[in-house]
């Protein structure tokens, strides 16, 4: 009974033992097929090929204030915070093209041995089922020899570029193995090489040592348009960065031996290992006033050379220097000399300011309405703009220049901003000359232009005499009580509320032009009354501003008393100043930069690119070709040649096979032409046999 109640527990304990365990997961092997396989290579593959085509379309490395322009603020973050903007240096980029070095490392790793073996290997063993069963097989008999069998087929395969082995079975019958285009293994190997290579040339040309000194708090953009020696140490770069590219406007005569790379919201200060002096500048116009050709006479001064290296550069002729390219990208102002002379607006005397300052200078100017800064920013010596159709019917000319213009903010002491762009010689409009003067209060804006009527002489000295005459109220009341005297029959009260009367309108419309009359009306008279005193007002204005007008062409020898005619061109000159009086409510701070002369200084502008990766990328390009080349173009095939005795009658029964690790349509012509040889082969050999013995 004892023996009977041990037996199930045995069979119990050898069921347990005969269950199969699972085997344990090696969680490192996991990891590791999951870094080599072609899932990740194709996803970080379709990243990068996204990134090159926004890094195409989106423009790079641009002032942050042109992105806001183009984008708004709301998308500007968005693309911002992407890092749109230097997509070749964002840190998820560089990260990608990390993961892509170690997943195409881990690949070849992993899969050139089997390749490696694949191409020394043969298959000369092959079962004789696998032979049958490859894609392309035939079966025939043959009375031959099994030695001249075999000599032959080595020798077809040999004639047709495979190297061959033979391999003996234990059953006695013989495999001639041939393989050929073993370089298609090559292919792989170096099409993956190629991806390392310029993942690697990738990384050094990125901006990973840049990001690894930002996450350690040694690297800060600046933000502030400052001289060099204010700029914080955070944002320098010395000469040992890897890599860079980045911009520097040089003046005629000058030098520099720093660059300025965008980065984040500002920029950072690359210290170069030499010195670029801009020796001349040299530029060429089409008759359009559009810049035909622009170059450079460089001199770079290091202390590895000999003698400084003299240059003329011009777009696409750079100069080469170590891991340097200087090229020639642009052109600017380099500082122009401005003689200018300031109007105030609201001044009831003569009293212009002449200013001597240059582009890219600061004034500050100091007025009874505060303190406001002048910051000069551009130059430009020709503009040219589109002819109507008159004046190209008159010229035969589509476009004509407008003359010098200068660019420039006034800013006042709380930081806001206006900008202007003002035009030194008359421009014609409607066959009547005018100075222009745009001014916007944003970058975003386009300008709204004030039109300065010339007088016959196309100066603007008519126009700045009758606005002071405005400014004055004085001049109103002594030229009224001249030309219209107390009338004896009104008290004194009366007249001496008529001519303050006269000098608040004019003291509204120069605040406001008639704009700054009607809203005087609506607040202070009764609505049924207003539609009177609008009237009696606009007509008691048009009185003083005539009266002032005709004073003003009297002083100029233009009339000799108020109530004379006058001629065609000072009625509508009278108009035109009154618009521009008009508008000057809307014209920002009360000033007027006129440009009296130039002296014109030009700056290159260079791209300055350290690029020790490219030349790595270039390899890497160059191996990736060959490796395409042998991938696509080089095809591996094999062939096998199976000789064995014939069970059932004399002689042997041959079986060939072929394989391709390309499905083509010659691969099955080409075995065609292999079987077709040998079986012609055999049928030559079995006639001269007959003819031997018919003979004999």
């Amino acid at each position: 009974m004892a023996s009977q109640a041990e037996i199930p527990q045995n069979s119990e304990l050898r069921t347990r033992r005969e269950i199969p365990k699972k085997p344990k997961t090696n969680r490192s092997n996991v990891f590791m097929s999951f870094l080599g396989s072609m899932n990740l290579a194709v996803t970080l593959l379709v990243m990068l090929s996204i990134a090159s085509v926004i890094g195409t379309v989106l423009q790079q490395n641009q002032a942050v204030q042109d992105y806001i322009i183009k984008f708004g603020p709301f998308w500007h973050e968005v693309f911002g915070m992407l890092g749109l903007y230097h997509v070749y240096g964002a840190a998820w980029f560089v990260l990608v093209l990390v993961f892509l070095l170690v997943s195409t490392s881990v690949c070849v790793v992993r899969h050139t041995p089997r390749f490696t073996k694949d191409m020394r290997r043969f298959n000369e063993s092959l079962s004789k089922k696998a032979i049958a069963h490859q894609p392309n097989n035939a079966l025939f008999e043959t009375n031959m020899a099994m030695e001249t069998q075999q000599g032959y087929a080595q020798a077809l395969l040999k004639h047709n570029g495979y190297r061959t082995k033979l391999h003996q079975r234990q059953d006695g019958s013989i495999t001639v193995a041939g393989l050929k285009g073993t370089f298609n293994r090559l292919g792989y190997f170096f099409t993956h090489i190629s991806i390392v290579i310029i993942c690697l040339g990738g990384l050094l040309d990125s901006n990973l040592l840049l990001k690894f000194r930002e996450l350690t708090g040694d690297l800060k953009a600046e933000t502030r348009s400052v001289s060099l020696d204010e700029i914080n140490q955070e944002s320098w770069l010395g000469p040992e960065n890897l890599s860079f590219r980045g911009s520097v406007n040089v003046p005629e005569g000058d030098k520099s031996d720093v660059l300025f790379l965008p980065y984040e919201n500002g920029y950072l200060v690359q210290k170069l290992p030499f010195t670029i002096v801009n020796e001349a500048f040299h530029i060429e116009y089409y008759d359009t006033g559009m810049p035909k050709s622009f170059k450079s006479d460089l001199i770079l001064y290091a202390e590895e050379l000999d003698e400084p290296i003299k240059q003329t550069i011009e777009v696409n002729k750079p100069l080469y220097y170590k891991n340097y390219a200087i090229y020639q990208s642009s052109f600017g102002d380099g500082g122009t000399e401005l003689n200018l002379k300031v109007h105030p607006l609201l001044s009831p005397i003569e009293n212009s300011i002449p200013i001597e300052t240059a582009i890219n200078k600061v004034e500050p100017l100091k007025t009874p309405l505060g303190v406001f800064k002048a910051e000069f920013v551009d130059f430009k010596m020709h503009n040219i703009v589109p002819t109507t159709e008159e004046e190209q019917a008159k010229t035969g000319k589509k476009v004509h220049n407008n003359g010098p213009t200068m660019i420039f903010k006034v800013r006042n002491d709380q930081g806001k901003a206006w900008e202007y762009e003002n035009y030194m010689i008359p421009v014609k409009q409607e066959e009547r000359w005018f100075f222009m003067s745009g001014v916007r209060s944003s970058q975003a804006d386009p300008y709204r232009y004030l039109f300065i009527p010339a007088d016959l002489d196309r100066k603007n000295t008519r126009f700045f005499k009758y606005l002071v005459m405005l400014n004055n109220p004085i001049i109103t009341r002594k030229l009224m009580r001249e030309l219209y005297p107390k009338n004896p029959d009104n008290d004194q009260k009366s007249y001496d509320n008529q001519i303050e009367l006269l000098e608040q309108l004019q003291v509204l419309f120069r605040q406001k032009g008639f704009n700054g009359i009607s809203e005087f009306v609506s607040k202070s008279v009764p609505k049924e009354e207003q539609e009177r005193v609008s009237d009696f007002y606009f007509g008691q204005t048009s009185f003083v501003l005539q009266t002032l007008y005709m004073e003003l062409l009297k002083q100029e020898g233009r009339v000799e008393a108020h109530n004379e005619d006058i001629s065609e061109f000072d009625k509508i000159w009278f108009e035109d100043a009154l618009n521009a009086i008009t508008g000057l409510s809307a014209y920002g701070p009360p000033m007027y930069f006129e440009m009296v002369s130039f002296t014109e200084i030009q700056a290159t502008g260079l791209q300055i690119t350290k690029s020790p990766g490219k030349d790595i990328v270039y390899f890497g390009s160059a191996l990736l070709i060959i490796g395409v080349f042998f991938l696509f173009y080089v095809r591996q095939r094999r062939v096998w040649v199976l000789i064995e005795r014939n069970p059932d009658k004399d002689g042997l029964k041959v079986t060939m096979a072929a394989k391709d690790n390309k499905k083509l349509p010659e691969t099955t012509k080409e075995f065609e032409s292999l079987v077709k040889q040998v079986k012609d082969y055999n049928i030559k050999i079995n006639t001269q046999d007959s003819e031997k013995e018919q003979k004999g």
